[in-house]
């Protein structure tokens, strides 16, 4: 009874306390827990570990519980664990899996190596492909154009174990391949998330008291007012982690109940690849991307949510015209891939650099080329259309659903229907989704009229094999990577006399049909049926 006191008061497993205190042996312990609770028992030795889908619940969770997961039928997942009287963390798995949990009891010592081991594994599966195996919380330091400001904002502040705690966060996201970083208080829990393959997962809980320090330190880093706290911020940050690496943070403060939350979109291009034949574009769309992109004037805008790659589509066009006989400038906010050759105006609302204005300027140096990052109010989306009219090739981005529904939203913004008619060339469309582990996806099958009622044409079925995501150590919840869905419509003759009649989206759309041209649904159950992704993430995304 003590040793289960003293084990609550110090907030670890029962067992790890009897173990460490060497009350009893550890195999000791495993015999007579399995013997009590009537379950098997296991030598984790004997146990492949490359086979564990430990990416079904996050790595700080299995290591927060002590908990491993070491196979998946259908829908139990089996656990190893040293204490089976843990119901709160079982229930807390099943709550994260949403599948049963069946219990098998292993050697505490054993089961602490073993999870070491696959949280090992993971970060250096990401590290090796990216460069960023031999990088230490040493060698992350402000890039030196920010360095000297932020060194003269820290004097007298001791911060030595948080900078070190904010360094570790951002080493631990850019091994995990994370897109962007979450920092959040509440008003009894900070949490820290990474969003990785498009999904946020929970990272860790610091101490609600660092609420204000760590926003102080990530505000400092960016060069942002530390005393401004009433209004959104908006900086960046180089980090140099490597004599020949650097990343760059985007960073956006936002005021809430409970302090700021920070949100830092981690923008490194090493592993941010413009080749267009990456994109996942169909054949066909490709070539309709590429036509577009050899006319000397006219309007392509990409469209989709926040974080589908609009901007990464729209750069692998422009890579492609980078040549020293054009001029090409972009006007961003901010600048997300720098590339030589082109002019990158980041927008600076304070000083009153906006789309608008950036775009004026533009037109007075003799462009060939101009890519304005989102249009977002009549006021760009006129001196745009004007620009794509009068001999510039224009490339921009767009808030919609679809694409037949860009149209709307224009026209809905007050532009004339003949200028859209005369002026767009081409509209993409697009979603990004997880790609499939190729180590660990397994095969389903589904019934016929299952299939057809999500979209699959009949003809389609006799050769159509699905997969579903498992999970294992070289991935994260058994999908790994991004693929991407899009709808790709060429403005046709038919289509710019539907335009130019103000006719509405499902007029377009039935048109685009007609034409042969792929939905933003066709094309995700074309990467399905290719075993690219999962029905879950087409579902999930159209």
């Amino acid at each position: 009874m003590a040793a289960t006191d003293t084990a609550n008061k110090l907030n670890i497993p029962f067992v790890t306390h009897i173990v460490a205190n060497g009350l009893l042996d550890e195999q000791s312990i495993a015999v007579a827990a399995a013997d009590e609770f009537g379950v098997p028992m296991l030598d984790l030795l004997a146990f492949d570990l490359q086979n564990c889908p430990q990416q079904l619940v996050d790595i700080k969770l299995l290591k927060r519980h002590k908990i491993l997961p070491l196979y998946r039928r259908k829908s139990s997942l089996y656990l190893a664990v040293s204490d089976p009287g843990n119901i709160a963390a079982l229930n807390e798995i099943k709550f994260h899996t949403g599948l049963n949990v069946e219990v098998i009891v292993v050697e505490d010592e054993k089961l602490g190596t073993a999870i070491t081991t696959l949280g090992q594994r993971q970060e250096k599966s990401y590290a090796a492909v990216h460069g960023l195996e031999n990088v230490d919380l040493q060698s992350i330091e402000i890039d030196s154009a920010q360095k000297e400001e932020s060194e003269e904002q820290l004097i007298g502040v001791d911060e030595t174990p948080l900078v070190r705690f904010i360094n570790s966060l951002l080493l631990d996201a850019f091994k995990a391949g994370a897109s962007d970083i979450h920092f959040e208080p509440y008003e009894k829990t900070y949490r820290v998330r990474f969003r990785i393959d498009g999904v946020l997962h929970e990272i860790t809980r610091p101490p609600i008291k660092l609420t204000g320090r760590l926003a102080s330190r990530i505000k400092i880093m960016s060069q942002l007012d530390i005393t401004e706290k009433r209004l959104p911020q908006d900086g960046r940050i180089r980090i140099k982690l490597s004599k020949n690496r650097r990343v760059d943070l985007r960073v956006n403060t936002l005021p809430t109940l409970w302090g700021e939350k920070i949100v830092l979109r981690i923008l490194d291009p090493k592993i941010t690849s413009l080749d267009i034949e990456t994109l996942g574009l169909e054949k066909r769309q490709k070539q309709h991307y590429l036509q577009a992109l050899t006319r000397h004037q006219g309007l392509i805008l990409v469209t989709g949510p926040t974080g589908s790659g609009k901007t990464v589509s729209l750069y692998s066009g422009l890579n492609i015209l980078n040549t020293s006989e054009r001029n090409i400038s972009t006007v961003e906010d901010p600048v997300e891939i720098n590339i030589e050759g082109i002019n990158q105006v980041s927008v600076n609302c304070r000083i009153g650099l906006g789309f608008a204005t950036a775009l004026r300027a533009f037109l007075r140096q003799d462009p060939d080329i101009v890519m304005v990052g989102e249009i977002r109010d009549l006021e760009t989306a006129e001196i745009a259309v004007r620009a794509a009219q009068t001999g510039h090739l224009v490339l921009s981005t767009l808030h919609t659903l679809n694409a037949v529904a860009t149209i709307s939203r224009l026209r809905s913004m007050g532009i004339p229907a003949f200028n859209l008619a005369n002026t767009i060339s081409l509209i993409i469309a697009q979603r990004l989704a997880r790609r499939l582990c190729e180590h660990c996806k397994e095969s389903v099958e589904l019934p016929e009229n299952s299939l057809l009622g999500e979209g699959f044409k009949r003809q389609q079925l006799p050769n159509l094999q699905l997969f579903r995501a498992v999970g294992c150590s070289l991935c994260r919840e058994g999908y790994k990577g991004r693929v991407g869905f899009y709808e790709v419509v060429p403005i046709s003759a038919s289509l710019s006399r539907i335009i130019m009649g103000n006719g509405d989206s499902i007029q377009l759309a039935e048109q685009a049909k007609m034409e042969g041209l792929l939905n933003l649904r066709e094309s995700a159950l074309l990467k399905v049926g290719l075993g690219l992704t999962s029905l879950e993430e087409a579902n999930r995304l159209t």
